[in-house]
């Protein structure tokens, strides 16, 4: 059983501008009103999609931007939908594009019928998100990891296949770099599944450090990361109160025992950077 629908704006327009992202099943069409709406269940994805990237502008092959869209139901055998072809037919042409499927595996799955487009107002939010670098010795590191273990309780994970939790890092930092470690005050199982979890969960991440090359021997530039936001949906919420008292103290510690003569967001031990600065250009330090 098959059924089809024509989109249309909540403004009356048939007319989009539209991006997709295939791999990730979601969408935004816009019309030429300026009015954005997510397709279909887009915003149960959409923040975590469009925090590094948009999606692709689809454009036809004669150049044309502006689609009719059309939306084309699977249905199972118990009535709900199974799947959801996405076609797009040029204004200008009239040709299709290639077109990309939603594939439904949930129920209830009434709304994706009832509401094919929904609006959404600011599509391009991002959330806000911390990045602190520093150049140090790996015994710097070994002092700040100690700092949260120790002063500020806090757990630790590590990036490992199977994603399970570690026990309080005790690692001799002076013989390797760490790999990177995730930090929290909140009790975790595991790290979410994606790419940058510090991201999506209350973590802060410590890297591996990036290792450059200098006449002599290396400079080791590590890189503190935590998210102060974290999707929801389409919107974002802020992290737990605890999380953000433990990343305020954590940022406040390394404020009040490293430098910040490179930026507001460096914590640097003074040596490692008079060796740096003394040999590379400013354009490569930061």
């Amino acid at each position: 059983m098959r059924r089809s629908i024509e989109c249309r704006c909540e403004c009356g327009l048939e007319d989009f501008r539209v991006r997709l992202d295939r791999e990730e099943q979601v969408g935004l069409v816009s019309c030429c009103h300026g009015h954005h709406s997510l397709l279909l269940d887009s915003r149960d994805y959409w923040a975590e999609v469009t925090q590094d990237c948009r999606p692709k502008a689809i454009k036809c092959r004669c150049g044309a931007n502006t689609f009719g869209v059309q939306l084309d139901y699977e249905f199972r055998n118990d009535g709900e939908v199974r799947s959801v072809d996405v076609m797009l037919i040029c204004r200008a042409c009239r040709r299709e594009p290639p077109y990309t499927t939603f594939d439904i595996d949930y129920t209830p799955t009434e709304s994706l019928l009832e509401k094919p487009l929904d609006r959404i107002e600011e599509p391009w939010l991002r959330a806000l998100r911390i990045e602190i670098t520093a150049y140090w010795r790996p015994t710097d590191a070994q002092r700040f990891a100690e700092y949260l273990t120790g002063t500020l309780s806090a757990r630790v994970l590590r990036r490992e296949p199977d994603l399970k939790e570690c026990a309080i890092v005790r690692e001799d930092f002076r013989s390797e770099p760490v790999s990177d470690l995730y930090f929290s005050p909140v009790v975790l199982s595991k790290l979410p599944s994606v790419r940058d979890p510090e991201k999506f969960a209350p973590l802060l991440k410590l890297s591996s450090p990036f290792r450059i090359a200098i006449p002599g021997g290396l400079a080791l530039l590590y890189y503190i990361e935590y998210a102060e936001e974290i999707p929801s949906g389409a919107q974002f919420e802020k992290q737990p109160p605890t999380f953000r008292s433990f990343s305020k103290n954590a940022a406040d510690w390394l404020k009040a025992h490293y430098s910040s003569t490179r930026g507001p967001h460096t914590a640097d031990n003074p040596e490692e950077y008079a060796r740096v600065a003394s040999i590379i250009p400013r354009n490569r330090r930061d």
